[in-house]
């Protein structure tokens, strides 16, 4: 039987498929989006969580391997397709693994076989493009860990497919070399079956830890000649092949008539060939290209039945359904197929990072898939056994200690905590809980109750004094409340205490624009750094400013407010960062910021300047890199009404964009948004009622969602006083 990645879906959905109106538009996807634009998003397809993600390379790559190319900024053309990416990253790239290549030529440099494009079709199932320099079109389905790709030749008697062994994904330089990243590695071909199994040891990805990578691939046509190539030199007929930090690969040989079909199917392991080997010939036994793309559509038609949106324009849509495709791209379900993990355990994978995507992307799946966010915290508490920790990047299977905020897992703990998310041991999450905040926090942080700036500490460049306080003081806040609802006490006493902690940090005698008080950096000796409040990036602060920040309390929107003077001079501050353009909408940092208007009784505040976010997505791409699904989550949030606080039960409102938005819960309940009189110009709330009853107040609770019900807003283009008191 076929591995799919239906099998993480709730049973539900089937039902709600068959008994309801709503069609899940997986044709409204545009993979291109996110491409073309801001994101680093890839335009290859996948299946919702699935282990690969089979996509075109250009020689000068993005993040997501492909660059778009414009005038200024040309790409080189497209030099492949490799089986691994990451969604919507920035730093260093990584991956790019087991590099595919149909040609004329016979090339082992990406520079000699790279080629101009044309035709390209990015969809949700199935990508398609043609390689004009030698007039190949070439098309790839994808199944959870494996790809099917037909390529269409011309009459040929050089016809070619390279396998790159040794490249992983990178800048290649002046002379465009390909970077090699195999430490050492050896490739078999067996004529016999037209098969290729083969991978290595590799490093170079943004997590520097090296990690193991294997395929099994079939050609469906004998070659006229088949070989190796090992550093710059071609092994005709040779069928084995190892190498040692140099270039390996295997390549066939065919003579080809005018239009014909050359299929290959290609799986990748992270624990070896036989594994690869097995999912090949389970997910794709034979050769029917259209039967692997139809079955990746249905995998997204369930998903996108998550969520549906009715009343929208065509354009709407599709950035919509995009965006729900991209909250389910990563983190990746690799269950199975990591060496030292438990066989029969969740094993998830590829998190860069939950600094990233802990405020948006897991409570929406709290919401539509609850069962992922089980899995996922469950491979949290396996890793803490297994790794004696759960670093907020893991990737290629390995902890990696970043430092960019502090705990993030805690947030995805406590927010499947309070949120219900049924299937999880607690008193084992807790431990986790409690493991970081007695040994994860820095010493300085446990001792003084907040990081300075002037201590070197065991972590990485990124953790920096005021935005990890702050992060750290948030992750006891979340402990504190699991600590209460298991009974311990003593624990939530002392984590809640801890939570206040971001207070260690804030300075009051800071001033800019007519207000005082902010967050910066603090020396061990208890002085505040110099720093002025519209600086502080990635000195005080990862990735932003005193202004940025400062907002980052969600433990404690009151205490913040009453630092900033109270709710009416809060108001009026948040007024002028945004006016002045000292809120960065473009990175995680900020995400909640625009709904403390909602917290604060001006939701017609939220909903003006959340208007404005809506506007920074476009049919090009994202605010900012996509983040393995925090932009896109943000963006279902930002068009449905309501917005999460990550790590409590509380949404506040904004008013919907759409005439309707129907989310399908995972315990089969329907939650339905409905917008009266919205429109392009009608962003403020004029008044809402839940379940038939007026609803005064800008919030609900997740209760509110998951139990099934309606949510109404009357949207005006005008302000009004609902909410306000």
């Amino acid at each position: 039987m076929r591995y799919s990645s239906l099998l993480f879906l709730p049973s539900f959905v089937a039902t709600v498929l068959t008994t309801t109106s709503f069609a899940a538009p997986v044709d409204d996807v545009d993979l291109t989006i996110g491409v073309r634009g801001s994101g680093s998003c890839i335009p290859g397809p996948c299946v919702p969580f699935g282990s690969i993600h089979p996509s075109p390379d250009t020689l000068v790559p993005g993040n997501g391997g492909f660059l778009k190319e414009y005038p200024s900024k040309p790409n080189g053309g497209i030099t492949g397709f490799s089986q691994l990416h990451v969604q919507g990253s920035g730093g260093v790239k990584s991956y790019g693994n087991f590099l595919v290549t149909p040609q004329l030529k016979l090339a082992i440099e990406e520079a000699a076989h790279a080629s101009p494009y044309a035709n390209e079709r990015a969809r949700a199932a199935c990508y398609s493009v043609d390689l004009t320099a030698d007039r190949i079109h070439c098309e790839v389905a994808p199944t959870a860990h494996a790809a099917i790709y037909k390529f269409i030749y011309p009459a040929s008697s050089t016809a070619a497919i390279t396998l790159d062994v040794a490249r992983k994904l990178d800048n290649p330089g002046p002379e465009h070399k390909n970077p090699i990243a195999m430490d050492q590695g050896s490739i078999h071909i067996d004529l016999a079956n037209n098969t290729v199994t083969g991978g290595g040891h590799y490093h170079g990805n943004w997590n520097p830890a090296p990690y193991t990578l294997y395929f099994s691939a079939q050609i469906s046509k004998a070659p006229a000649i088949a070989g190796t190539w090992t550093g710059a030199d071609l092994h005709r007929g040779a069928t084995d092949a190892t190498a040692k930090a140099t270039a390996l690969g295997a390549f066939w040989q065919m003579n080809t008539t005018a239009d014909e079909a050359v299929y290959f199917k290609i799986a990748v392991s992270f624990v070896s060939t036989q594994r690869a080997q097995e999912y090949l010939n389970a997910e794709i036994p034979g050769w029917d290209f259209s039967a692997v793309e139809a079955s990746a559509k249905g995998d997204w038609t369930q998903a996108l039945a998550s969520v549906s949106i009715d009343g929208a324009s065509d354009a709407e849509r599709k950035q919509f359904y995009t965006a729900l495709y991209h909250t389910m791209v990563q983190p990746r379900n690799r269950t199975g197929d990591n060496p030292g993990a438990k066989p029969d355990a969740p094993f998830w994978d590829d998190y860069y990072t939950l600094w990233d995507s802990w405020r948006t992307e897991f409570p929406l799946m709290a919401i539509i898939r609850p069962e992922m966010v089980r899995d996922n915290v469950n491979a949290f508490l396996d890793r803490q056994e297994r790794d004696g920790q759960v670093a907020t990047a893991f990737t290629q299977g390995k902890e990696m200690k970043t430092g960019q905020g502090g705990d993030e897992a805690d947030c995805v703990i406590a927010d499947a905590y309070v949120k219900g998310v049924p299937g999880i041991n607690w008193q084992r999450a807790y431990a986790v809980l409690k493991d970081h905040a007695e040994n994860g926090r820095t010493p300085d942080y446990r001792e003084k109750g907040y990081v300075a700036s002037d201590i070197t500490h065991d972590y990485d460049w990124r953790l920096k004094s005021g935005s990890s306080t702050l992060a750290f003081a948030y992750a006891d806040f979340c402990a504190a409340q699991v600590a209460k609802g298991l009974g311990n006490s003593d624990d939530a006493a002392k984590y809640g205490a801890r939570a206040s902690n971001w207070k260690n940090v804030w300075d009051n005698s800071l001033s800019d624009g007519g207000f005082s008080g902010f967050v910066r950096g603090r020396r061990a000796d208890g002085s505040f750094e110099a720093t002025p409040a519209r600086d502080g990036y990635n000195k005080d602060f990862y990735e932003g400013t005193c202004w940025v920040y400062s907002y980052f309390v969600p433990g404690d929107v009151a205490g913040m407010t009453e630092k900033m003077g109270g709710r009416e001079t809060f108001n009026n501050r948040l007024q002028f960062a945004l006016t002045d353009n000292l809120i960065d909408f473009t990175n995680e940092p900020s995400f909640d910021t625009l709904w403390w208007f909602s917290a604060n009784g001006r939701p017609d505040l939220a909903g003006y300047w959340v208007d404005k976010l809506k506007s920074m997505y476009d049919d090009r791409g994202y605010p900012g890199d996509e983040d393995n699904g925090a932009m896109s989550s943000l963006y279902v949030f930002v068009v449905s009404g309501f917005y999460p606080i990550a790590g409590q039960d509380i949404y506040y409102l904004h008013g919907v964009r759409v005439p309707r938005v129907v989310f399908r819960t995972g315990n089969g309940k329907l939650f339905t948004v409905i917008g009266k009189n919205t429109g392009e110009k009608n962003v403020y709330v004029r008044s809402a009622t839940l379940n038939g009853k007026p609803l005064e107040h800008p919030w609900i609770r997740h209760s509110d969602i998951v139990g099934g019900g309606t949510l109404e807003f009357e949207m005006s283009d005008t302000p009004s006083i609902w909410g306000r008191d």
